[in-house]
């Protein structure tokens, strides 16, 4: 028992690493808006708040085009991270990813990836008023389905009581409800249907020499599908009961004579429970489950010779969760209003708990209540399982009274194979040489000549103000690294050597580039969505608010005169010393670099002057001159494109981390005569922190857009328990 406990810990205990979850300040977003963000990066096994990664990667994808439209770094501050894109106007409308990635989180060989957010971008969203309600999309109506039958721990075992799930997926993935018959040979022996989600599962007796198939009733009759062929030696168990304190299995053994076996739970790849037992025919194992740690578990049972022979996925303790409570003082609300919102957090036994949390509240119809991504459902199912699941809230959602068994089902269906700590998974991705990653980006002193030999130590950081400089040592290869530290110096980093010009050249590394390397936005595994987008009749009201105080032209063209501008000071202060040291131009009495040779002033920007453009320019004064050999000229000084003016004065630039904004809550209790406000996100509090009591108090305000607004609150408390609650209110005039 120690070896096999040993064996799985040596794979799963080789790296660490972190899960990511992010939550944005609502769904649905128009251009020139700002989207708010937070992250929480959890310790993978222990689903605890890490401090391992101080760095997060954001990238903005465009899911039709497969293409990255923003990206930016953020600092990441015990776990938690929170920031803002601006959604500028050339975005194109359709579905985005947010997709975030940190050192620990994101690996070269990752079958799929789950630090991902879906948002849609509309021009309007009065638009989506417009459009007509989306029909419940059918899986009834599907003519081919696949049709997936699965013994509950991988063995069919005759002359023993197995238990067979089912589950049926349409051809659009979505699950699909069926019924159906099952036959012996040609004898019909039992009748099933589906309970949830197109899954199910009946009890069957398998006889030695016997074949077993089923027929599913119309429109899904015209295909037969066989069970696998029962085995007539061997071992294999069953789940009898499941409860908060213990779990019972029965372990079936046929053979001749008495078996050892062994039988190991596991979780998130470190073992929870051990059990040894001889067995002739049959043996009721209970285990204690006080200790265990909830969520999903792999429950395996090995032969005498330590070798797997059966294994299966339980959700030990499903009820252990965070519980969040979001109480509002009433349910609807004047224009410009405060509104108070109570928050408190307790354990699954009631018991209030310290949570870092995060609320937001906006306008209903940048609500999509189909998307199924929260932070229960992406740590506790959708980062444990391969494979998109259906309506993953629907297993914590504790009004359905089926829901137990359902998530029990979900577990029989998806399979052992699937669960991402299974020992197979953890030989294969246990190491730590695939992560891409660093929490700093990498930078390095090149030599030009051959000859030359480097004395430098460090190189020079500063800040475009150039109010803030430090030193970063070089290594032996002449490597030096931006650290988060470093990174938090300024937007734009500039870094400058000490060596001559002409000697040595600094390169600044993409921290981006091995993110699109391996795409990791071309395997996200989120979860299927239940139902359709809300959707409402658009109303004068409705169009007259979202669409006030903008202009919509058809098409406009603008022309005129362009000059480059630098928006950061010091390169536009690099662009002012290269056209005063290289600028060769002279003028004199209203000649540009007359041919006599005289003249010491420098030409003005956007002054007239005369050139000689003929042959035989004059060597002295004085000189005739006409219009067929000189011209006149309206004079600018050279372009210099910012690249070309970083190599020029042998400075190299990195980005750091992207600016902290904070976001606009007005306080009308002190202001008086405010303006109107077409505010459409009234909250968004991304670093609520619970009392000892589980208690916190946030106080915002409504805006003038009198309509319905959805709100949410979820976050994690300090022992790793998830949780999330919702609330609604009304806005009027």
């Amino acid at each position: 028992m120690d070896t096999l406990a040993r064996r799985l810990e040596t794979y799963s205990g080789d790296a660490v690493r972190t899960t990511l979850y992010v939550r944005t300040s609502k769904d649905i977003y128009e251009r020139m808006e700002d989207l708010w963000f937070k992250a929480y990066a959890l310790d993978a096994q222990h689903q605890l708040l890490s401090g391992i990664d101080q760095t997060l990667y954001i990238q903005l994808v465009y899911a039709q085009k497969d293409s990255v439209v923003w990206e930016e770094a953020y600092p990441i501050e015990n776990g938690i991270a929170n920031g803002h894109i601006y959604l500028n106007d050339s975005l194109p409308e359709g579905n985005y990813w947010l997709c975030a990635y940190s050192a620990h989180s994101l690996t070269r060989d990752a079958a799929s990836f789950t630090g991902v957010r879906s948002i849609s971008i509309v021009r309007n969203v009065a638009e989506l008023l417009r459009k007509k309600p989306a029909g419940r999309r059918t899986d009834s109506l599907q003519k081919k389905i696949q049709l997936h039958l699965l013994p509950e721990s991988g063995v069919l075992l005759s002359g023993v009581t197995n238990r067979v799930a089912f589950k049926a997926v349409a051809e659009n993935g979505l699950p699909c409800t069926v019924s159906g018959t099952l036959f012996d040979g040609n004898t019909a022996i039992g009748h099933f249907k589906s309970s949830h989600a197109g899954t199910g599962s009946f009890l069957l007796r398998p006889a030695a020499g016997s074949t077993y198939h089923v027929r599913l009733d119309a429109p899904f009759a015209d295909t037969l599908y066989p069970l696998p062929a029962a085995s007539t030696q061997g071992m294999t168990f069953r789940l009898l009961h499941n409860s908060k304190d213990s779990i019972l299995f029965r372990v079936y053994n046929q053979a001749p004579e008495k078996q050892l076996f062994y039988f190991r739970l596991q979780t998130r790849g470190l073992t929870q429970l051990m059990a040894s037992a001889t067995i002739q025919d049959s043996l009721d194992l209970k285990l204690p489950l006080q200790n265990v740690t909830a969520g999903v578990a792999e429950a395996t049972l090995f032969d005498h010779g330590a070798v797997p022979v059966a294994e299966r996925l339980v959700y030990v303790k499903p009820d252990h969760r965070l519980s969040v409570t979001a109480t509002l003082s009433r349910k609807s609300y004047g224009t410009k209003t405060k509104i108070v919102l109570h928050i408190h957090t307790t354990d699954e036994q009631d018991k209030p708990v310290i949570a870092q949390l995060g609320a937001a509240a906006y306008d209903r119809i940048y609500h999509r209540p189909a998307d199924p991504n929260d932070i229960q459902t992406h740590y506790l199912l959708t980062t444990q399982l391969k494979g998109r699941i259906y309506d993953p809230g629907y297993y914590f959602d504790t009004t359905q009274t089926n829901r137990l068994q359902a998530l029990d089902l979900l577990l029989l269906t998806q399979g052992w194979r699937s669960y991402s700590w299974n020992e197979e998974e953890l030989k294969k991705t246990g190491g730590s040489n695939s992560l891409v990653l660093s929490d700093s980006t990498r930078g390095e002193l090149v030599t030009l000549r051959k000859k030359t030999k480097s004395s430098q130590q460090a190189v020079m950081l500063f800040d475009a103000e150039q109010q803030h400089n430090q030193l970063v040592t070089l290594d032996n290869q002449g490597t030096f690294r931006l650290s988060p530290e470093h990174l938090k110096l300024s937007r734009n980093i500039y870094i400058k050597h000490y060596g001559e010009q002409r000697d040595f050249e600094l390169k600044v590394h993409d921290p981006f580039e091995p993110i699109h390397k391996i795409k990791p936005w071309q395997k996200i595994n989120y979860p299927l969505e239940s139902i359709p987008m809300a959707s409402r009749q658009v109303t004068a009201e409705d169009l007259s608010i979202l669409t006030r105080g903008s202009i919509q032209l058809k098409a406009v063209e603008v022309q005129g005169k362009t000059a480059v501008v630098f928006r950061d000071k010091y390169i536009g202060h690099l662009d002012s010393l290269a056209k005063y040291r290289h600028l060769t131009d002279k003028t004199h009495g209203g000649w540009l670099n007359c041919p006599a040779g005289d003249g010491d002033e420098r030409p003005v920007e956007g002054q007239t002057y005369i050139v000689w453009t003929g042959p035989n320019p004059p060597a002295s004064h004085p000189f005739s001159f006409n219009s067929t050999n000189t011209k006149q000229i309206v004079y600018h000084y050279p372009r210099y494109t910012e690249e070309a003016l970083l190599k020029m004065f042998g400075i190299a630039k990195a980005k750091g981390y992207y600016p902290r904004k904070e976001f606009y809550q007005p306080n009308y209790d002190q202001q008086q005569n405010a303006g109107v406000d077409y505010r459409n996100t009234l909250l968004w509090a991304p670093d609520i922190i619970t009392d000892e009591n589980g208690d916190a108090t946030v106080e915002f305000f409504s805006s003038d857009i009198n309509t319905a607004f959805y709100g949410i609150v979820e976050g994690v408390s300090g022992n790793g328990l998830a949780g999330k609650t919702d609330f609604e209110f009304t806005v009027t005039k």
